[in-house]
Parts: structure tokens; sequence; C-alpha cells
């Protein structure tokens, strides 16, 4: 295990990067979303998702539903203000008359009692009617309708990824998604943890790095098992990387670009479907030290959309 990717270079507790790139703001008008992702359990009634105008008074905007595991008449249906059904596709904005639409709405068919797993439909927004006024980098909004009938018990199994790293090769990972088990956590560390990732399986093609759990990584599901949070920078084994760095522990930890982001111990968010689990953002395995401290190195990463299937 000699290879190593010195990513950050660390002077006390300051980071110097080894390249950065200066950022281009553009000033023009735009629509967006507020966010890429909602979930909602299939109870709520009718799903609000707001579009933001930013910089002009009004315009008209076209957008696109697409079915994916959830189908449209069936498990959702796209309405008006006022209730009724609407499959124009076309919403109007305005910033200084609130009376007209500022979102799209959806009415979530309520099948609790039916096992139908997690669906999924996503929302984008096309064009707009005035050529001045663009479609922003949120435009399109993938929707989750979680299943009441579901729970821990059906996101628990044997789970194999695939993707890549940050650089475009290839990782395998493969683990096994336990229910938390207090005896694996006797100094009760992670009290919110009600699963955990164990029997973990990874190999970096391009580093060479093959690894092993040998201590299980504790996690936690939100309240709509819509999203797995890992606790941030957990070691699971450690390697002798050599010079310069010698044995090290590994750990999960978020894509920090600070020393004080890093040691926040962000939790690592992986996104739950029906029967896969998707990784939110990019994900380093960072390198500690025998104190637990970060040392600047990591020995690998997963990019952002790596999935795992049962």
């Amino acid at each position: 295990m000699k290879n190593t990717v010195k990513f950050l270079a660390l002077a006390g507790l300051s980071i110097s990067l080894a390249a950065c790139n200066k950022a281009k703001f553009v000033d023009e008008d735009f629509v967006s979303f507020g966010t890429n992702r909602v979930s909602v359990t299939e109870d709520v009634g009718i799903l609000t998702i707001p579009v933001a105008l930013y910089g002009a008074d009004e315009c008209v905007v076209t957008y696109v539903v697409t079915d994916e595991t959830a189908k449209a008449g069936v498990n959702y249906e796209v309405v008006d203000r006022n209730g009724k059904p609407n499959k124009s596709g076309v919403l109007t904005l305005s910033n200084s008359d609130k009376a007209v639409n500022d979102s799209i709405r959806v009415r979530i068919t309520d099948l609790t009692g039916t096992d139908t797993g997690n669906l999924t439909f996503s929302i984008a927004l096309k064009e707009t009617s005035e050529d001045a006024i663009v479609v922003g980098a949120f435009n399109t909004c993938k929707c989750t309708i979680v299943d009441n009938d579901g729970g821990l018990t059906k996101l628990l199994g044997s789970y194999a990824g695939t993707g890549t790293d940050t650089d475009g090769a290839a990782v395998e990972f493969e683990f096994d998604l336990e229910e938390y088990n207090p005896a694996a956590d006797p100094e009760t560390q992670y009290p919110k943890a009600n699963c955990m990732l164990t029997n973990g399986k990874m190999l970096f093609t391009a580093l060479g790095n093959n690894m092993t759990f040998a201590e299980p990584l504790y996690a936690y599901f939100d309240s709509n098992m819509a999203q797995l949070h890992v606790y941030g920078l957990q070691p699971f084994n450690r390697y002798n990387f050599g010079d310069p760095v010698g044995v090290c522990y590994v750990a999960w930890g978020n894509n920090a670009t600070s020393m004080a982001q890093l040691l926040s111990k962000e939790d690592i968010i992986i996104n739950a479907g029906d029967g896969s689990l998707e990784l939110a953002e990019n994900m380093v395995l960072w390198l500690l030290d025998q104190t637990g401290a970060p040392n600047g190195y990591n020995a690998g990463d997963l990019k952002a959309g790596y999935k795992w299937t049962k």
C-alpha cells in the first residue's frame, strides 16, 4: 500500500491548495429551483416545489415532468393552485404579483398500506419567455415519494457498487448494511446510529489500493428513510503506506477544502432509492496519523453519483 495522493499541504492548522480556480460570476436574470432534490412521504397530499425568478419582475417558464419509478396518473399528478389537473407544462413567475403561480404543485397518491417501495420522478425547467432570462444551474429537481410501508428492514442487505473516482478511474466497492448493534459501539460514540456498514471491500484500480473494513462505519437514516448519513471521519482500518507517511488509519470524510471543514466531521450523505444507494457528493478516504489527526494525504476518493445496488 504505497500509492498515496497528496491533496493538501499542511502547515499547523492551515491548508494551502496545490492549485485553485478563480470563480467568474455573471450578472444575469435567471429562473431556478431552490433545490435539486426533495423527499416526501406518500401521505403528504400536495407537494409544492418553489421556482424562483432572480433579477427580472416576471416571466413564463416551461417544464417537463418525467416518470422514473413513479408513474404519472398512478403515483402522482401535477395540479394547479386550485388542485385541478394541470398538464400545461407552463408556469408563470412574478416578483411583483404574488397571486400568480410561483410553484409547481404535485398531488401525491396515498398508497399507505401497499408496499410500493420508494418511488421517484423528476421535473426539469426548459425555456423562458424572455431571451434575457436564462434557466439556472438548479434546473432539474428529483422527487422521491417515500413508502410509508417500507422502513429500515427493507434497506438492509448486501450492496455492490459501480462508479469511479474523481479522475474517472473505476472503483469497486461492496459492503453489508446491517442494523445498528450497540455491542459494537461500547463507548456509544454514535447514539443516533440505526445502522452500520460492515464487511466493506474497496479496490481503487488506478492507485492499486485494496482495502477492507476492520471496523464498521456507523450511520443513520433520516426520518423519511430517503438519505443515509454516514458519520464523517470514521477510521475503518490502518495500513502501511510507506514513505513519507508510514502507518496510517483510513477514514471516510467529506471533500474538504479547509482543515476546519475536515475536522467538523460532516456526515457523508448517501441518497436511498428502491433497492439502491447513491453518493450525493464526492467522498475522500483521508489518512489519519496514530493520534487520529488528518495528515494531509488520502488513499483515493469516490465521485458523486457512485451507486450501490442490492
